[in-house]
């Protein structure tokens, strides 16, 4: 259900629908079971550490190390999805009403808390927390409905209130736990990632809209080419369906099937985004299509993808579920990345070479 990549590529943790917590050394390509009783939604790797979180079924969260140590414990709600930086200072988590606090036990406190929806069961998604040391940023996305409205004038905690404003893409100083920006502009379900170092926000989302922003320009709006389709000019005159409303001048091939499928389409990758991760500190990224075992490659601030390349469909990556976007993870560092697989609880390795721009599989594990 989740995956985390420790930044040297060296393991990986999963919690799965089963309650297993599995550690995974993808060295030696071993696997260890460490609980049978885990919270399926909590496993995530801290950033530069050797160290871990999770939750068990009596709510307890752990920061564990891949030797076993268990470097802090703390009772907290159920969590569904939580994030902490390596001083393990600023911990974050989400409930599934999707909202926000800060910290635990008596020091808890809220970040947003203004609605009961979108959520977990209406959405049927993680509410995604990306995390940027290096500047002091987090980004929570959800669902959007594209509404655009300014954050110093509604604030993220609000009593007694339906609709939350904040459950699309948002961008948080962690330091002063409030937000900096709202960037709108994607549709119904929405995955964001935050680069290491801060300076680029790339989202996709249900509709096939994928966008990124400058961290130090928040007001201005990126759109990503769509695969066969290019950029869609805003300010063009053009009616909707005019090719001349849309700019193909940067579209590279797109990878074709042999015949076309149940939907009468040939294209082998889709832009419906189910998840977005970055590859290596260069500011090289893969998004991930909807029921696709084929990525695009990008590269941040450029809205034209630049390579694809095939994951492969045996076994098939986690891609077919929104609920299971977080089971998608890597280590920029390391240029690692690690899926789950589409019908069984197993893991497939692969290694990106920035310098040749392949992404060659390694290891499956089951």
């Amino acid at each position: 259900m989740v995956l985390g990549v420790s930044s040297d590529g060296r393991h990986a943790i999963s919690t799965h629908k089963s309650k297993h917590l599995i550690l995974w050394d993808l060295e030696q390509r071993s696997r260890k079971i460490l609980s049978t009783s885990a919270n399926i939604y909590s496993a995530y790797f801290i950033h530069d550490r050797d160290a871990f979180l999770w939750q068990d079924l009596d709510n307890q969260v752990r920061v564990q190390t891949v030797n076993g140590a268990v470097l802090q414990k703390f009772r907290h709600f159920p969590t569904y999805g939580h994030v902490v930086d390596t001083s393990l200072e600023h911990y974050i988590a989400s409930d599934e009403e999707w909202n926000l606090f800060h910290g635990y036990g008596k020091a808890m406190q809220p970040i947003k808390q203004d609605g009961t929806s979108p959520n977990f069961l209406g959405v049927g998604k993680l509410f995604i927390l990306s995390l940027s040391e290096k500047k002091g940023l987090l980004v929570s996305a959800g669902s959007s409905n594209d509404e655009d409205f300014d954050p110093k004038k509604t604030p993220p905690i609000l009593d007694n209130q339906l609709f939350s404003n904040y459950g699309g893409v948002i961008l948080w100083d962690i330091k002063t736990l409030k937000p900096v920006a709202q960037l709108p502009g994607n549709n119904v379900k929405v995955d964001a990632a935050l680069s290491p170092d801060g300076q680029w926000i790339v989202t996709g989302d249900e509709n096939g809209i994928g966008l990124f922003w400058d961290t130090a320009n928040t007001s201005r709006k990126n759109r990503m080419a769509s695969y066969t389709g290019g950029i869609f000019l805003e300010n063009s005159p053009y009616e909707l369906l005019d090719p001349r409303k849309y700019d193909k001048s940067g579209l590279i091939p797109v990878p074709m099937a042999d015949k076309p499928d149940r939907w009468g389409d040939r294209h082998l990758t889709t832009t419906t985004t189910v998840a977005l991760a970055f590859i290596n500190d260069s500011q090289e990224f893969l998004r991930f299509g909807y029921r696709s075992h084929w990525v695009a490659l990008f590269e941040a601030g450029n809205p034209w993808p630049q390579k694809y390349f095939d994951l492969g469909d045996d076994p098939y990556p986690s891609t077919a579920s929104y609920l299971r976007s977080l089971s998608i993870a890597t280590a920029p560092k390391a240029q690692v990345l690690v899926t789950g697989h589409r019908y069984d609880g197993g893991i497939t390795v692969y290694r990106y070479d920035p310098q040749a721009r392949t992404l060659k599989k390694e290891w499956v594990g089951e």
